[in-house]
């Protein structure tokens, strides 16, 4: 996975921002009123792959209600075949197709100070460079100024992978803005294979909304 970059303009403006927000209130996840979901941090799903963070499994993480909640361009799809490893759940059967050009957005979901990380399954019958693009995007409040700076200052927060023909637990994608996502409503991830010559597979995807030290 590529590493994200980090600059010091960045930094002072994360402490800035942790700064004039520890003189308010913080304010809670729990936006589940704004339509966004807040599922619950009860899954170690990768604690075989020793991460034995708590994660909370993103809105139809699995595909097991068809692509409902997610957003899909350019030939993604909903197909038969499940990871292996059913960390979500026995006997779910679906996961999502992502060919050459194609992109997936997945639904809105809650996130709370010192999220840190998201993590899922993939498999890549296609070309052994090909890499899968992931990228954290951040809804509402600080997020946005996050997005506005990192993107001025030539910062991503995203991160590529790679995968073979077996499926496997994807790394960490680290998340640059999310040590203070303060007042951000929602955050979704944004999958897109980042040449033609992948066929990448993703199943289960999870959130660790807290950072564990």
């Amino acid at each position: 996975m590529r590493p994200l970059p980090w600059r010091a303009p960045a930094l002072g403006l994360l402490v800035l921002t942790a700064a004039v927000a520890a003189l308010g209130a913080y304010t809670t996840p729990a936006k589940a009123a704004l339509g966004v979901a807040c599922p619950s941090p009860t899954s170690r799903a990768f604690a075989p792959w020793s991460d034995f963070a708590y994660y909370s499994y993103a809105p139809n993480g699995g595909f097991e209600s068809g692509s409902t909640g997610w957003s899909l361009s350019g030939g993604a799809k909903v197909v038969g075949g499940n990871s292996p490893f059913y960390t979500h759940g026995k006997g779910e059967r679906y996961s999502l197709s992502l060919p050459g050009g194609s992109s997936a957005t997945s639904p809105p979901m809650c996130i709370s100070l010192f999220s840190s990380k998201m993590r899922f399954f993939a498999a890549n019958s296609g070309s052994s460079t090909s890499r899968l693009k992931v990228q954290v995007i951040y809804q509402g409040g600080v997020g946005g100024i996050l997005s506005l700076v990192t993107k001025t200052l030539g910062l991503s927060d995203f991160g590529y992978i790679t995968a073979g023909r077996a499926w496997q637990p994807s790394p960490a994608i680290g998340m640059l803005s999310g040590t203070l996502p303060l007042l951000t409503t929602s955050v979704q991830f944004r999958f897109v294979p980042a040449d033609a010559s992948g066929a990448w597979l993703m199943d289960d995807v999870y959130l660790d909304p807290l950072m564990h030290w």
